[in-house]
């Protein structure tokens, strides 16, 4: 049997079986019993054997340890079995509920003290140790506790010695559980030292030399001072580190990360199993319930049971981060000390205590004030120092930002020349869509550094940019329409670790930071005017003067998403551009912003349109493929490889330009050269095409 102490099933009984004796254990073993037999017939003879015995100190049976060569230990069970007419032993354990080892020794001493260790060697170790206690142990180690009865432990003061290992946590859990169940009147989870080794136990301690005084300290230490005042003592029933949190409730997310949702102060906060946040509630409640500090050791093996648990028996959720979405409901976590947020219908919004999204925290997240009702958006125009147009694309960015439906969102790039308060304007966006310890960072070395990012805020404003590199702007893009990243985990050589969603993104600078077609495709650039000295203020009034706004514009912009709940299934578009998603959301919450019918869309196309013309200016390639097919060909189709074509605009360039390291001179480089004006001509009426023919790939252009 794969396990010795399982318990036997009659309906295990097959065919050639069942017409043999009916088999009954006998307890306790009577006089005319056989003799045991000496060894175990595949085993050999045992090096140690247990007597178990009853209140009575009559023998109930025996436990046998092996000890096998290359294999290490094995134990078996040896019970007198009544098998037809005759008396039998035989190697099987004892049916449910099993006797404990040391039931013989609490009769002679009724009133003595209750020590559980986890093993019959270890509990005649601790019968060595602890001469004023009754040492006991359940057979059949540590994951069968919960099948020994208990019942002879009612009324008795209770300790728990467990293996200082996950395993002995599981044990003292199990059995702090089955004493509540008996009714025992105190139980007390020793915590073995710091400086122990894994799997320390009494026999470990006997081994290194510890006296009687010692063990009794040890036992007398996880007792709390001040025993002439019970009343004001905490109960300390049930106090390992895994019984403390029964009440957990553990998940996992679809990325296999373990988190932990826990009551505190009347409200739920959800934590990740690994967070400092868990561990300093794990060990507050662990000091409430016994008055000590749980040791560095069982703290990291009660996390690392809390992982298993839930992501092997917790259910799956998705975790959300500021927004969410949850049947037909807009999400907006306030972030504050209560844990509450703002539930976005159709009919309206309401600030909600213990709402029934899992949102998560991380430590540089900060507060959004409590929205205001009854207020219109215009009341903040006046801090935008932006054209109309612009203005509307600024509060349709912040709009979609707050949108917990939203799978990819635009990138907002604020341009300006030097004191129109690009970044002043980027932390007030900031502050009423995500506010964090930190508002605006530098840019990331690398895609990793991106990912971690994300992971750790729900807007991205990157100041002070100077330039995009081309890695980069690829990164922002997956970042806006919701891409994946993975990257290898730390000290692991196999295990991902990843990241996939989108991310709303802030840029500000004084360069134009979308001369990358694919960039300016899902951007918003807006051109801040420069503030003169005559309308510049302070900025400590500034700031005051939007810490006032901000709950009433908060609760303006709550208004417009309502809105688009109510009208965003009505919603058609005759043309869909590449943030359709963004466009179609902005047309259903036009008019909670007070907006006419087609006003947003209007602006957003001209905005789109002045972008595409400014990279298409800023793109050698696609300028000189124009003036090409335009002028020189006279508006006529041009068919042709790579190698032609670069030589063809190679006569039409200045040497200026064929000089400079923005013009391609290799025919690989020039071919990706092509792809990326492609998109920018093609509003020019120019369409590119590339074929392969034969051996020859070429390139088609013609006027549409």
């Amino acid at each position: 049997m794969s396990d010795p102490f399982a318990p036997i099933k009659t309906n295990q009984a097959t065919k050639s079986n069942r017409t043999q004796p009916q088999k009954v254990i006998v307890i306790p073993v009577p006089d005319e019993a056989p003799e045991p037999p000496a060894f175990h017939p595949k085993l050999g003879v045992p090096s140690q054997r247990w007597t178990y015995r009853d209140a009575a100190d009559e023998v109930l049976g025996y436990v046998c340890r092996f000890d096998i060569d290359g294999e290490g230990k094995s134990y078996r069970p040896l019970c007198l079995f009544q098998v037809g007419e005759q008396l039998k032993w035989r190697w099987e354990t004892w049916p449910q509920l099993r006797p404990l080892y040391g039931l013989d020794l609490l009769t002679k001493a009724p009133d003595a003290p209750i020590v559980i260790v986890e093993g019959e060697k270890t509990a005649d170790a601790a019968r060595q140790l602890l001469l004023r206690h009754v040492c006991i142990s359940p057979p059949g180690g540590s994951n069968a506790a919960k099948k020994a009865d208990w019942s002879a432990l009612k009324g008795c003061d209770a300790f728990i010695w467990p293996d200082a290992d996950e395993a002995g946590l599981k044990f003292a859990d199990d059995v702090a559980v089955c004493l509540e169940k008996v009714g025992v009147a105190s139980v007390t989870v020793l915590v073995p030292p710091d400086d122990v080794s894994k799997g320390w136990d009494a026999a470990d301690a006997l081994a290194d030399g510890w006296t009687s005084e010692q063990a009794e300290a040890f036992v007398s230490s996880s007792q709390r001072e001040g025993a002439q005042e019970p009343e004001a003592k905490p109960s300390t029933r049930g106090v390992s580190l895994l019984s403390v949190a029964q009440d957990l409730e553990l998940w996992h997310s679809p990325q296999k990360n373990a988190f932990a949702t826990v009551l505190v102060n009347g409200h739920n906060e959800h934590w990740p199993v690994e967070s400092q946040s868990f561990k300093r509630w794990l060990v507050g409640r662990y000091y409430e319930k016994t008055g000590l500090a749980p040791s560095t050791q069982n703290l990291g093996d009660a996390l690392r049971v809390f992982e298993v648990r839930a992501l092997e028996q917790g259910a799956c959720y998705t975790p959300f981060m500021r927004t969410g979405w949850q049947d037909g409901e807009s999400w907006l976590d306030l972030a504050d000390e209560s844990w509450r947020a703002v539930c976005i219908t159709r009919d309206g919004w309401e600030v909600i205590s213990n709402p029934p999204v899992k949102f998560i925290r991380k430590q540089t997240m900060s507060p959004l004030p409590v929205p205001g009702k009854g207020h219109q958006i215009e009341e903040m125009h006046h801090l935008i120092n932006a054209e109309e147009e612009d203005c509307k694309l600024i509060l349709g960015w912040m709009v979609a930002s707050l949108w917990g439906r939203s799978r990819s969102y635009p990138v907002l790039a604020l341009g300006g020349e030097q004191g129109s308060g690009k970044s002043t304007m980027a932390r007030l966006l900031r502050s009423i869509t995500d506010p964090c310890a930190v508002s605006a960072s530098s840019l990331p070395k690398d895609e990793r550094d991106l990912m971690v990012m994300a992971q750790n805020g729900h807007v991205l404003n990157f100041d002070n940019v100077s330039k995009m590199e081309g890695w980069l702007s690829d990164a922002i893009c997956r970042m806006a329409t919701g891409s994946g990243f993975i990257s290898r985990k730390l000290h692991t050589d196999g295990d991902a670790y990843w990241f996939q969603g989108a991310r709303p993104v802030l840029l500000n600078g004084i360069p134009a930071l979308t001369e990358r077609a694919d960039l300016a495709e899902r951007a918003l650039s807006v051109r801040l005017k420069r503030i003169d000295e005559v309308g510049r203020q302070p900025e400590e009034l500034f700031w005051q003067e939007w810490e006032q706004l901000k709950p009433r514009m908060l609760g303006a912009l709550l208004d417009a998403l309502s809105g688009a709940i109510r009208n965003i299934e009505n919603v058609r578009l005759d043309r869909h551009p590449r943030m359709a998603d963004f466009a179609r959301l902005m047309v259903a919450a036009s008019s909670g912003l007070g907006w006419e019918e087609g006003e947003f869309l209007e602006a957003y196309e001209s905005n789109r349109s002045g972008t595409a013309e400014a990279v298409f200016e800023g793109d050698p390639v696609a300028v000189a493929l124009h003036e090409f097919l335009m002028v020189r060909q006279g508006g006529e189709s041009w068919v042709g490889t790579a190698t032609e074509l670069l030589a063809n605009l190679n006569m039409i360039v200045s040497d200026q330009i064929r000089s400079s390291r923005f013009w391609p001179t290799k025919v690989n480089a020039f071919g990706s050269a092509v792809d990326r004006a492609a998109p920018l001509l093609r509003p020019k009426r120019i369409q590119v095409t590339k074929k392969a023919t034969g051996s020859r790939r070429l390139i088609y252009l013609d006027v549409i």
